[in-house]
């Protein structure tokens, strides 16, 4: 079965073309993506830019990765939506936030960078690999912001395969860009660092 990649809400895509205007007008767009910004620059272009791909953006806290080979990455929260515009030989990514009932979208960042790009054909390879192709798997991006982790993220709705990651570069050393990853390995190899972290920030260290 080849992998889903949900459809973005209009809400989450009318929030995407509300900003594009300011976005072709100001400095950013034109400096990280000069072809993207000139091509929605013209005519109407930008009230009807329609992203080359949009999937779910989750976020996962250091004090809830123990649990989340157990819970299935359920205690993730879900940020927004990730929209992929791809103009003219140029990547370029757009989130829009949301808020924690999954409404208000709100446009949250912009950027160009090469691990955009590098979704996008892991994305691909994924689609036409035979091994996934006995299960439904859908397509999100999960984040872990303290740890400076990204991966792509394989959920199996239907629970009878097991979810797999796949870290996008750059990665921390526990983990291998392009590798696919199941749950618990990939909570286990995430786990040492994550205490460390905790342990770091605990408010009674060093209390009496």
């Amino acid at each position: 079965m080849p992998l889903v990649i949900p459809t973005a809400p209009a809400q989450s895509i009318d929030a995407l073309r509300s900003v594009v205007p300011s976005m072709v007008q100001g400095p950013l767009l034109a400096k990280i993506a000069p072809r993207t910004a000139a091509a929605l620059a013209q005519g109407d272009v930008a009230k009807s830019v329609a992203p080359t791909q949009s999937y779910r953006l989750y976020t996962l806290g250091l004090s809830d990765l123990a649990g989340a080979a157990d819970n299935r990455l359920r205690t993730a929260n879900l940020a927004g939506w990730r929209h992929v515009l791809s103009i003219n030989g140029e990547t370029v990514s757009a989130d829009v936030s949301v808020d924690s009932t999954g409404v208000n979208h709100r446009f949250a960042s912009l950027r160009a960078e090469p691990s955009a790009a590098d979704v996008q054909s892991q994305i691909a390879a994924l689609a036409h690999d035979p091994a996934l192709a006995t299960s439904a798997f859908e397509v999100s991006l999960l984040q872990i912001p303290a740890l400076g982790v990204k991966a792509i993220w394989l959920h199996a709705a239907s629970g009878q395969a097991n979810d797999i990651l796949v870290p996008i570069a750059p990665v921390r050393s526990e983990l291998v860009a392009g590798r696919r990853y199941g749950l618990a390995e990939f909570v286990q190899a995430l786990k040492d660092p994550a205490a460390r972290i905790l342990v770091d920030d605990d408010p009674r260290k060093g209390s009496g």
